[in-house]
């Protein structure tokens, strides 16, 4: 059995928890943040998101004490890139040139590291290039993360971008298509993460999400976008059919249309077979319905790709989470 960890992805909307032990998901939960506790993708404070996930690991039942953490998009600065074949130990030494043009000064304030996505041999067997995903984070960002999680009772063991989690769940999965994109129904924003041939390739952020579903619905009711979610979970008075909630669900089609096509016009030689859902707009049954009727590619849950899972099924939810404990040691 391998060792287990408690995969740990802080949207902007709510905390998600996966335990994991490679082959199971052992428990799983998603519960949305207080209101306030996020702003621009980083908690407001360290110690109250601390104790709020500790307050969820016991009602969940409990947690393994090691973390696999989705470092949050805004602290963490991730790039694919394609360079000649080289040791771990000249990777180390180059990647932070790597990020000369995001990283003006101070580079050895980050942290750096890498996944290998593809090897290209020559015609004598030797490796000649490398296509590497690879991340950079400043030490004091990590630091923060780390106290966080020891103040929560566990202890930071792994922080992956959410590309490096996804690629987890894409890369070597018998049960993924080689050609695919993830899309994630996030409350902030859309995001479709591409992969050809089983490894990432980009990402396309559409900037609309959950929340402008939440904007309309509290429009028609003349109540706060807190207030505004909830009526949208329950479907309060049949509100996921309102029009001006559906004139949303149909501005998130066309742009993810948009994205997809602009991925197949730049990557003639890749073919989106399907995309895989995730996040929480795939509880909107409108939202989804609406963007498969006009997408370009056939929409699957994506936990047809996911490991098995004990007890609530909250995949479609916690799916980073999952993919950041995968492939640990």
């Amino acid at each position: 059995m391998s060792k287990e960890y408690t995969g740990i992805d802080i949207g902007e909307s709510s905390l998600k928890l996966a335990v994991c032990d490679g082959d199971t998901i052992r428990n799983a939960a998603a519960e949305p943040l207080p209101e306030g506790l996020m702003a621009d993708g980083r908690p407001v404070s360290f110690d109250a998101m601390a104790d709020f996930i500790k307050a969820a690991v016991r009602r969940m039942g409990g947690a393994a004490k090691d973390v696999a953490f989705v470092m949050p998009v805004s602290d963490s600065l991730v790039r694919r890139i394609s360079i000649p074949a080289m040791t771990a130990k000249e990777l180390e030494l180059n990647l932070p040139y790597e990020f000369r043009d995001y990283i003006a000064q101070g580079k050895d304030r980050y942290a750096y590291d890498y996944a290998v996505l593809g090897t290209h041999v020559g015609a004598d067997g030797v490796p000649e290039s490398m296509d590497l995903l690879i991340a950079a984070s400043m030490k004091d960002t990590i630091a923060d993360y780390t106290e966080m999680f020891r103040r929560a009772g566990m202890r930071l063991r792994i922080a992956l971008p959410v590309q490096a989690a996804f690629q987890n769940l894409v890369g070597g999965n018998a049960k993924a298509l080689a050609n695919c994109c993830i899309l994630d129904f996030a409350h902030a924003s859309t995001k479709l993460h591409f992969f050809a041939g089983g490894a990432y390739d980009a990402t396309r952020t559409i900037e609309i999400g959950g929340m402008d579903i939440d904007r309309a619905i509290a429009d028609v009711f003349d109540v706060d976008e807190h207030v505004a979610n909830g009526y949208k979970l329950a479907n309060y008075e049949n509100v996921l059919t309102h029009p001006s909630a559906r004139a949303v669900y149909e501005s998130i089609a066309v742009e993810i249309n948009r994205a997809l096509n602009f991925y197949g016009f730049n990557n003639a030689d890749v073919s989106i077979e399907a995309a895989y859902c995730c996040g929480g707009g795939t509880l909107v049954e409108p939202l989804v319905s609406t963007v498969a009727a006009q997408v370009s590619v056939e929409l699957r849950p994506i936990a047809g790709i996911m490991p098995p899972v004990q007890g609530v099924d909250v995949r479609g939810l916690c799916s980073a989470a999952v993919g950041a404990t995968m492939k640990a040691r």
